[in-house]
């Protein structure tokens, strides 16, 4: 039975997929040209994804523990916790009471994550990995990154913290690369254009 971040993997790849093909599609119409399928460039686009999936849903769930989206309860054999009965008291007429977001711990994934090192090694990772694959040099990888990232990342921020304080407040972590992907469709459009001009 596959792992769940094997899972997640294969559901990022998919989603990579039908992003870089649109991409095609929508480069062909934008230069008013018959649609050919670049299938070199397709098997980059998804060979980056099999490659940087399982490391970002490995961070996923480094954020998940250091910064457990909802509070943690009391065991329920701790003694204080329990009433007369030996109940846990977060039950209430027999319905145990939803765990509270943390906001606090949510904001510092989103902060981590959306603006600051998930967002630079994530746009850092797929220049290298795409210059590698274009069999391109170092001094045209080190080009990329320093003309590119900023633009990417300054872009970016129209979507990705909406999506990522969504992720990390409502979607359980094993699902989140899953979620992100999907809201990834056009980002992956974006950043297929990106690869192709790089």
């Amino acid at each position: 039975m596959p792992s769940q971040m094997t899972k997640a993997t294969l559901a990022a790849a998919g989603l990579s997929s039908a992003s870089n093909i649109l991409a095609q599609f929508l480069e062909a119409y934008r230069d008013s040209r018959p649609f050919v399928f670049d299938i070199p460039n397709f098997l980059r686009f998804v060979t980056v994804t099999f490659i940087t999936a399982p490391p970002n849903y490995m961070w996923q769930q480094l954020l998940e523990r250091s910064f457990p989206a909802y509070e943690r309860s009391a065991p329920t054999g701790d003694i204080e916790k329990q009433g007369a009965t030996g109940e846990d008291e977060r039950s209430i007429g027999g319905a145990e009471q939803k765990p509270r977001l943390n906001l606090r711990n949510t904001f510092a994934k989103w902060f981590i994550d959306c603006i600051t090192l998930g967002a630079i090694f994530n746009t850092v990772a797929f220049f290298v990995l795409m210059g590698i694959l274009k069999r391109q040099g170092p001094d045209q990888i080190g080009y990329n990154i320093r003309t590119e990232t900023i633009p990417v990342i300054v872009a970016g921020y129209k979507i990705w913290p909406f999506a990522s304080i969504i992720s990390f407040s409502c979607v359980p972590v094993e699902r989140r690369i899953v979620f992100l992907n999907f809201v990834g469709l056009l980002w992956g459009i974006y950043m297929s254009l990106v690869a192709s001009r790089v």
